[in-house]
């Protein structure tokens, strides 16, 4: 990065801390609301952390509507992503995105609920209702976490089971065939045993319709969690989570707006075109306990035990249109001969063990961990050439069947010393060791006569890594913190599911592996109560320097992971929120980011999912029984690839949600709207090399909802 960039960012950086600190305002009994947050494995304040953090309460969640991890990305700054489906999610934080669509690579932003590690970004998409709280953690976490994560994580914590009877029932209606179901039911017993049942059904049927094959865009989803709360002894509580999901769409492929039949040229429109339609699936559950034993001598040993699944299938027409001419042209097929069709089965099972230790002194807070992670996961992936005119039969194929298995230990640590009452120094250590085996296997054909065969292939590579982390923080008074931290990320490498040519015959005759991404992570940080606790400003200056970073490409022949050298991003992240009067919050976020490639095939290049500047703000009225919240958020120009060759033009989004809960009543209703000026903007775009194809982002969703609490 420049550094005059970087210099312009510390000057901004300076000029809102000098700006802001000042303000004072009449004194009285408004606050705004504490939040309190467990990032450190102890209940503090969220302004106490030295740690850039972003925290929403369930009551925030409920008033702005929140429903899924994409819904919170305008409301965090650093953080970025969008969603083309179900399990193809990109969520970046501070300009690394995840990508993880690939069996034998991992995500970069680690995503825990309830603090149980969920390897899989297909596990957290349905996971995101009976919400209690949400934190998202940014910077390199090796020691905060039983899994290390390079650049930061997102924290989901569920509603417990509570000491008294209680029935909730909710449903949604809404324009594009919007439905939702809701349904929380919580029962108190004897001997301290409770028990808590939630479930969320969703459906979507509109958005755009594919003519050919006579059906609208949709996408179902089902998710249900029972869990049970025991205190067992004044020292011993036990929890026990079931869940489970079930979701379909046909919403995860891409369209090709240029080859179009239907609207030639139009990059969004309301009617697509394809040769067969496209097809998403998948179903997961997991089961967790979680024991929290009191050692005494202000000691607590805590277990999380957890073992989660999924099966997931995609099928998409690959190039997305209905003629398929390119592959006509290009097989020399006559007009509407063929078509190229992409399939994904996969199937994982993940287990994942952590022991912790904490405990306090009279100038101390520490924890020692120790985690053990183990996923097996077999996948097949396949790409067939149809015959459309000899009745679908296939012409040829090129089938890959992957397996593989990871065993990763962790054994970290992380103590803050009170130096004296205003100055304290924390300091963490994680070694992570990490075991891969796999095995790649696979078959191409022409004509249903095989050509080439590999055969199946293994290889096994093992990494470790320690990583430290070291934070300073200084109270200048009570209410105004600075905080310094230097730390360093890690995640494992991997393998790739296609074999490597290294002689140049054409056949795979190596597995291709990946190294492991090193991230060195530098932070300047301030945090400050103001107006008598009314008003909060919080500023992080960051710079991160990433070797070896893992980046993923999607082509003909599958998806590709390499280390792409090295990576820089710096920024500054600013969030204000301001209790204007008894009844009115403001709220404004923004954050200011430079990322490229420093070595590599890419140098020069900005990094995927990454805009430079990103703006948000909302308000939140109270006027009796009726909330209003309103939210408008802006972002750059930003680039889908690490070849910036597909680029998405800075957009707008304003949403808005009006809730109604009759004082004394037993129930409660709410209209919603989601991208309110019917913005269009894709949520993602790939180029396979039959042009650029798209998949679009949501236009204008309105929805009603009505609530009664028994």
């Amino acid at each position: 990065m420049p550094s005059k960039t970087y210099s312009r960012l510390v000057i901004i950086g300076i000029l809102a801390s000098v700006a802001v600190l000042p303000t004072v305002l009449s004194a009285d009994e408004m606050v705004l609301e504490e939040i309190i947050v467990t990032a450190q494995k102890r209940s503090e304040s969220v302004q106490e952390v030295p740690v850039a953090i972003s925290a929403f309460s369930a009551e925030m969640v409920a008033n702005t509507g929140v429903d899924t991890i994409n819904d919170l990305i305008p409301m965090i700054p650093g953080l970025n992503g969008s969603s083309a489906g179900i399990a193809t999610n990109a969520w970046g934080i501070r300009g690394i995105s995840t990508n993880d669509w690939s069996a034998g690579s991992e995500p970069s932003v680690g995503v825990f609920i309830d603090d149980a590690y969920i390897g899989r970004n297909v596990l957290a998409t349905g996971a995101f209702f009976d919400i209690a709280q949400i934190e998202v953690v940014k910077g390199p976490q090796g020691t905060l976490f039983g899994r290390n994560s390079s650049v930061g994580a997102i924290s989901l914590t569920t509603n417990k089971p509570a000491d008294e009877d209680s029935l909730d029932v909710g449903l949604a209606a809404g324009s594009e065939g919007q439905k939702g179901y809701n349904l929380v039911a919580n029962m108190a017993g004897d001997n301290g045993l409770a028990v808590r049942f939630a479930y969320h059904g969703s459906r979507l049927d509109g958005i755009w319709q594919d003519v050919p094959n006579s059906r609208n865009a949709f996408t179902d989803r089902d998710d249900m969690r029972l869990s049970a709360s025991w205190h067992i002894s004044e020292d011993l509580d036990a929890l026990l989570t079931y869940s489970r999901s079930d979701s379909s769409s046909n919403m995860g492929g891409t369209y090709n707006a240029g080859l179009s039949t239907v609207a030639p040229g139009e990059e969004f429109p309301d009617q697509i075109a394809k040769s067969t339609e496209d097809a998403e699936a998948a179903e997961s559950d997991g089961i967790s306990m979680r024991l929290v034993w009191n050692l005494g001598n202000d000691m607590t040993l805590t277990s999380i035990t957890d073992r989660r699944s999924f099966d997931y299938s995609y099928a998409q027409d690959a190039d997305g249109t209905a003629d398929d001419a390119l592959i006509d042209a290009v097989f020399a097929i006559g007009a509407g001969g063929s078509s190229l069709e992409f399939g994904n089965v996969t199937i994982q099972d993940s287990f994942s063990q952590e022991f912790r230790l904490n405990g306090s002194t009279d100038n101390s807070d520490w924890f020692v961990g120790v985690s053990y992670f183990n996923e097996d996961i077999a996948e097949s992936t396949r790409l067939d050439l149809i015959g459309t005119a000899l009745g679908m039969a296939v012409l040829a194929q090129d089938l890959t069947l992957t397996k593989g298995e990871t065993k990763a230990l962790g054994i970290y640590g992380d103590v803050t010393w009170s130096v004296t009452d205003q100055f304290n120094l924390t300091a963490g250590l994680r070694w992570s060791d990490d075991e891969k085996s796999w095995c790649t296997d696979g078959d191409a054909g022409i004509f249903l006569i095989a050509v080439i065969t590999l055969e199946e292939l293994c290889a096994t590579q093992s990494w470790s890594e320690v990583t430290p982390r070291l934070v300073a923080d200084y109270s200048l008074s009570d209410d105004v913190m600075l905080y310094a931290s230097v730390s360093k990320g890690y995640k494992g490498g991997g393998f790739n599911t296609a074999a490597a040519d290294f002689d140049g015959d054409f056949v795979g005759d190596a597995v291709a592996g990946f190294n492991p991404e090193i991230n060195q992570a530098y932070e300047l940080g301030l945090k400050s109560t103001m107006a008598n606790g009314r008003m909060q400003f919080n500023a992080a200056l960051f710079s991160n320097d990433y070797e070896d970073l893992q980046l993923l490409s999607a082509t003909l022949g599958g998806i590709l992971v390499e280390n792409a050298a090295e990576a820089d991003t710096q920024g500054l992240e600013l969030e204000w929120t301001y209790l204007a009067t008894e009844n009115l919050i403001l709220r404004a976020n923004m954050a200011v980011l430079d990322s490229e490639f420093t070595a590599g095939a890419f140098i020069g290049n900005d990094l995927p999912y990454a805009p430079g500047n990103s703006a948000t703000v909302s308000a939140s009225y109270q006027q009796g029984a009726i909330n209003y919240f309103v939210m408008y958020t802006k972002q750059d120009d930003f680039f889908y690839d690490a070849g910036n060759l597909l680029e998405e033009n800075g957009y707008a989004l304003l949403s808005a949600k009006v809730s109604y809960a009759p004082e004394g009543s037993n129930w409660d209703m709410g209209i919603s709207v989601q991208n309110a000026t019917d913005e269009d903007y894709a949520a993602a775009r790939a180029d396979i090399g039959l042009g650029t194809a798209i998949n679009r982002g949501m236009p204008r969703l309105v929805k009603f909802d009505i609530n009664m609490h028994f």
